[in-house]
């Protein structure tokens, strides 16, 4: 078994110390959400306030559909912005994912929750088109699909001012990890596999550990933390990638299946009760490692982490929950992977790649019990 990189482990014990410290304060507000997990990206659509399936009870229903956009365009190598966007060099990525999800009551504890995301992405580049200019490759279609038990610690009604949530669930390779679309070069277009960055699916079974926690401070105001981690054993899905190519660096010739994780803490304050209107604001971080907890880490990948400040709003009437969240970058770092480390002991120099991340993004989710 291998450790976590240290900025994660830092990063996930702080938020385990703030969600047990929660809990022992004092129904407004909680957080909840589901994360679906594509090419180098996570998809986590967030319910702040208190979320639906505290409320549910046994053989109670919740659906919901989730939805996020971001562009990545801004490279970085280390915490070094590299102003390839104003060269005119850049990668740009846009991406855009919606998630399907339905949760089972089984009893007012324990739940089941079955996410069924889809994903489509461009990717405008230079350099997958050596010689013919700047040109787009696309992909998209179902995601990895995730089955997750949940339970609350506690049973809600005799803790509706604080809990904790756990789930441990599966994610299983159904989405495209091989996809494929036209390049162009000076003799003519040919067909390759397109860029991890957007392919559908990672090509391998993963398990997450997902934990929610919420707890009431003042009167209306609620402070809560979220967070996963996809844990994917796997190595590599067998997928060449053309960056090993351009790169020469015979590491990085296939896709790695990676780890990757999110967490997220904050505030929120219910602005106007008779409307169910919460405001707040949290920081969250994004990110993929170096190195897998289980299993090897070879193959390429992008490893790194975004950091950001996120306000965000909740709206709950009855049945429904809609939440907004826009995230904005307020620093992003690509470590350096396991394939620059090997590549580089080998070459006896530094080696140390880049990726493009996104200044900001955009979260809703709407939901609704039955």
């Amino acid at each position: 078994m291998k450790f976590f990189d240290a900025g994660l482990s830092r990063t996930l014990f702080g938020l385990g110390l703030l969600a047990g410290a929660l809990w022992e304060s004092t129904p407004a507000v909680q957080a909840q959400g589901c994360v679906a997990i594509r090419g180098t990206g996570m998809c986590h659509f967030d319910q702040f306030a208190q979320p639906a399936d505290a409320d549910l009870t046994r053989g109670e229903w919740l659906a919901s559909l989730g939805f996020r956009w971001f562009q990545s365009d801004r490279h970085f190598v280390g915490d070094v912005d590299q102003n390839r966007k104003e060269r005119g060099n850049q990668v740009i990525n846009n991406s855009y994912f919606w998630d399907l999800g339905v949760q089972y009551a089984i009893n007012p504890r324990w739940s089941v929750a079955l996410t069924i995301p889809f994903v489509y992405s461009t990717r405008s580049s230079l350099y997958e088109h050596p010689g013919a200019g700047r040109h787009e490759t696309s992909a998209g279609g179902l995601g990895d699909i995730q089955l997750t038990p949940y339970v609350w610690l506690w049973d809600p009604a005799q803790r509706p001012k604080g809990n904790i949530q756990i789930g441990v669930g599966l994610s299983a390779p159904s989405g495209e990890y091989d996809a494929t679309d036209t390049f162009f070069t000076v003799d003519g277009p040919v067909t390759g596999y397109v860029d991890q960055s957007i392919q559908p699916g990672t090509g391998g079974w993963g398990f997450t550990f997902n934990i929610t926690a919420y707890r009431e401070l003042l009167p209306r105001l609620t402070g809560f933390v979220n967070g996963t981690y996809l844990f994917n054993p796997e190595g590599i899905n067998g997928t060449p990638t053309r960056t090993g190519s351009t790169r020469r660096n015979p590491y990085e010739q296939v896709m790695s299946i990676p780890d990757q994780y999110f967490g997220q803490g904050g505030f929120i304050y219910t602005v106007a009760p008779k409307w169910g209107l919460s405001l707040g604001v949290g920081a969250r971080i994004d990110g993929v490692p170096a190195e897998d907890v289980f299993g090897s880490s070879d193959g390429f990948r992008r490893p790194g982490y975004a950091i950001s400040v996120e306000p965000l709003v909740q709206w709950m009437k009855g049945r429904y929950t809609f939440s907004l969240a826009t995230p904005i970058a307020v620093y992003r770092n690509r470590t350096q992977s396991v394939a620059d480390q090997k590549w580089g002991a080998e070459q006896g120099r530094y080696i140390h790649g880049d990726a493009a991340f996104a200044d900001f993004s955009v979260l809703a989710n709407l939901a609704v019990s039955f």
